[in-house]
Parts: structure tokens; C-alpha cells; sequence
């Protein structure tokens, strides 16, 4: 079985903007009750946007408040969602010091929809909230490091990988796993390759365990191990990743780390080709099935289907 790198971390990806506040600096994580905070949490956003606004008019420095307003209009928690109005009020809580909002307010900037649009000024953000050692900061910055093709870029982009991956980021790991088979930012190496990709799969990284399933299949940096890659790849398919599909359908076709199974196999190609993902080999598994069995295999994909559309954010 082949990699699925081809190429994936050429390009600049991102994470949406997360709020963080149980991550604030020590002084700023008093012990006290946020009940704001505590109201986004639990969905009832109209009562976090109250309890916020209440907070900024008792404490025009509350930075945390005005973060998390940016969050609800950002998202349309409760209220009709205005990037301009989010931004703004991202804008106030960064000035004011705070990492998340920061960290939001770069993305906000980046964002290819934002009236604001400013690369460049999102470039500054990215890197301060990268410096105060936020994780998502850090793997956008690192990507972007990455998207240059220089060298010395890659040396950085891999210290703030380091820094996303510790704080259990699934596409930090990967993208590690990934230099590190292409010795890109560090020595080339299959089992520190393996190692990484293990850790994504473990984080629930979909593209990372179908890659660490490849390479238990294939036994390149870690032991062989067909039924272990069986297992991920079945995790994976569950999520929606359609590789792990295709390549879950063959190993049921062929019995490998798994029970030979033609409905199976078929019922999971029809979900990958749902996708997009085609496969004319196992079009003629599928087509080689009886009536009943192209039947049986049809209703298993749709019910699969049915349940990644209503599972999917």
C-alpha cells in the first residue's frame, strides 16, 4: 500500500480559531466562577453574550470578555453571525493583551471572506501568539513556514510543530510524521516517521491513522502488522476518511488482517466512490456479486453514508 502524502503539506491549511481561555497565563485564571464562560460551554449562548457584556461594562480591560464575544459573533452562537463585529471585538481583547484573541484576530485577517483581509499584518499576530507558545498558533505558523520550500524555514516549522504537537494537536503529529519520512526540518527517518504517525492515529487524526495503518501494513518503520492496520483503517473509515475506505474494502476482499468479506468490501467502496474516490477493481468485485448481495452491500453503504451526513459538522 502507498503513502497518502502526495504532497499535503505544500499547502498552507488552517485550524478555525478555537477559544482557549482555560489556558490563560496564571494571573489571569483567578479562581473564581466564569460564568460566561461557563455558558458558552454549555450552549446557552445568548446568556454568555449577557454575562460578557455585563463583565466588559463593570472592567473595560476584561479581555477574556471581549474574546469570547469575537467567538459567539464569529460563530452565530445565539446571535446572527458578523464577521465585522467579531473582529472588532477581537481587535479590543488583543490590544488589551490576550493570546486567544490574538491568535482569532490573525485568522480573521487571513480569512479569504474578512472585509479586513491583511496577510501581512496576520503574519505579525500569527508569530506573537506563536511566541507566547500557543498551540494552534504555532502549527498555522509552522505550516506557513513550511509553504516557503527554504531550509532554515523548515528547522522553525518543526520547533512549532513540537510545541502544537505537546498540546495533543492530531495535525502537528502528522505533519511530523510526515518531515520527518521526507527529512524535511529534520533527519530522515521511517521509525521517527512511525512514531509520529502512532501518535496522530492516537490523538484521532484520520489522515494520520490511515497513514500509520500503511505502515504497520507494510512494516516500513514499525513491525508488520496486517490486523493492527485492519483496526485503524476501519477507525479511520468511520470518521469519513475515504482512503481508509478504499483501502479497508481490499482488505476485506482479499482477507488481509481482516475476515475475507465480499459485502463488506463492497459496501465500503460504494461509500468511498461516494466520495469520489473510483476503484474499477472493485467495481468488478461489486459487479461480480448476485442481486441479493449488490443489494445487501447497497443498503449497508447508504445507512453509512446517511450517518457520516448527520454526523458531519
Amino acid at each position: 500500500m502507498r503513502s497518502t502524502e502526495d504532497g499535503a503539506m505544500m499547502r498552507v491549511a488552517r485550524l478555525a480559531p478555537l477559544l482557549l481561555l482555560p489556558l490563560m497565563t496564571p494571573a489571569a485564571a483567578a479562581p473564581v466562577v466564569d460564568i460566561a464562560y461557563g455558558a458558552y460551554q454549555t450552549g446557552h449562548y445568548r446568556r454568555a453574550q449577557a454575562e460578557a457584556l455585563k463583565r466588559i461594562e463593570a472592567n473595560n480591560n476584561d479581555a477574556a470578555a471581549m474574546t469570547l464575544l469575537g467567538e459567539l459573533y464569529r460563530q452565530g452562537f445565539g446571535i446572527p453571525a458578523d464577521q465585522k463585529v467579531a473582529t472588532e471585538w477581537y481587535e479590543q481583547a488583543a490590544a488589551r493583551g490576550d493570546i486567544n484573541a490574538t491568535f482569532a484576530l490573525a485568522m480573521q485577517l487571513l480569512d479569504e471572506k474578512s472585509s479586513r483581509r491583511d496577510p501581512a499584518r496576520a503574519g505579525v499576530l500569527l508569530e506573537k501568539a506563536a511566541a507566547a507558545g500557543h498551540p494552534q498558533a504555532s502549527y498555522n505558523l509552522a505550516l506557513a513556514l513550511l509553504a516557503t520550500g527554504r531550509p532554515e524555514d523548515d528547522k522553525r516549522a518543526v520547533s512549532y510543530l513540537d510545541i502544537a504537537a505537546k498540546a495533543m494537536i492530531g495535525e502537528a503529529m502528522y505533519a511530523l510524521g510526515t518531515l520527518a519520512r521526507q527529512g524535511r526540518g529534520m533527519q530522515e527517518s521511517e521509525e521517527a516517521a512511525a512514531g509520529w504517525m502512532k501518535r496522530a492515529a492516537e490523538a484521532g487524526n484520520a489522515a494520520g491513522q490511515v497513514e500509520y495503518a500503511i505502515m504497520l501494513f507494510n512494516g516500513t518503520g514499525v513491525a508488520k502488522d496486517e490486523a493492527a492496520a485492519g483496526k485503524l483503517f476501519l477507525r479511520a473509515a468511520g470518521q469519513g476518511n475515504a482512503i481508509a475506505q478504499n483501502r479497508l474494502a481490499k482488505l476485506y476482499q482479499f482477507g488481509l488482517g481482516l475476515p475475507p468479506d465480499r459485502i463488506e468490501a463492497a459496501a465500503w467502496h460504494l461509500v468511498a466512490r461516494a466520495q469520489g474516490l473510483e476503484d474499477a477493481s472493485l467495481d468488478g468485485l461489486f459487479d461480480r456479486l448476485n442481486p441479493e448481495q449488490q443489494a445487501r452491500a447497497g443498503r449497508i453503504a447508504a445507512s453509512r453514508i446517511s450517518t457520516a451526513v448527520l454526523t458531519s459538522p
